[in-house]
């Protein structure tokens, strides 16, 4: 019965702790997104960097921490992709624009630089600024046309082509990073209950 105990136990509290940590991911997402804010990410992935090297500044010391962290990272990256083409695919409207001119500008997050053009648009919702990728280049060309999805609402960021389809492949990846999460949990909360041995399990003559 103990050691079914002290199986369960750690697996339940890390199975608990890990779907806490990525619901309060899925907020930052979501708020992040609703309120068109940038800062609330970077807000976020501070928050969520801190809470995860906290333990090894006050003395437990960890690669699994650094793990741990970078995980949440990539799930909030996830997530974030996944509002924005969830947004494109129920709400937006294709479009043509033509490219005007293209500048290139700091991005806060990925600390990368990010190629903004201004566009003259064909057809479809108004636009003056699109953003290109963050970490693929869009090699639009000045005077160029091209086809674009936009959220009428303008919250979700303008996306590249037709209708991206449903998120599909941010959901699948948040599976491997989420049961990744959940071991780094389970290696932490195992070990309390493995170092308890109660006398009565001790073989008789045994060290104490």
């Amino acid at each position: 019965m103990e050691r079914t105990v002290r199986i369960l136990a750690p697996a339940a509290a890390s199975l608990a702790g890990a779907y806490g940590l990525w619901a309060v991911v899925h907020l930052i997402a979501q708020a992040s997104f609703s309120q068109n804010a940038e800062w609330i990410d970077f807000a976020g992935t501070l928050a969520l960097l801190l809470g995860c090297f906290l333990p090894a500044v006050c003395g437990f010391p960890s690669l699994k921490w650094c793990l741990g962290a970078l995980l949440l990272l990539g799930i909030l990256a996830l997530q974030r992709s996944e509002v924005d083409q969830q947004a494109l695919h129920r709400f937006g409207r294709t479009g043509h624009v033509r490219v005007l001119g293209v500048q290139k500008s700091q991005d806060g997050m990925s600390a990368g630089e990010v190629d903004y053009y201004t566009v003259s648009v064909l057809d479809g919702p108004p636009l003056t600024q699109v953003r290109g990728g963050t970490f693929a280049d869009w090699h639009w060309k000045v005077g160029g046309t091209y086809t674009v999805t936009v959220d009428p609402r303008g919250l979700a960021t303008v996306g590249r082509g037709g209708d991206p389809g449903a998120p599909v492949l941010q959901r699948a990846l948040q599976v491997p990073l989420g049961a990744g999460l959940f071991y780094v949990l389970w290696q932490r909360a195992r070990r309390p209950w493995y170092r308890r041995r109660p006398a009565a399990t001790r073989p008789p003559g045994g060290k104490h």
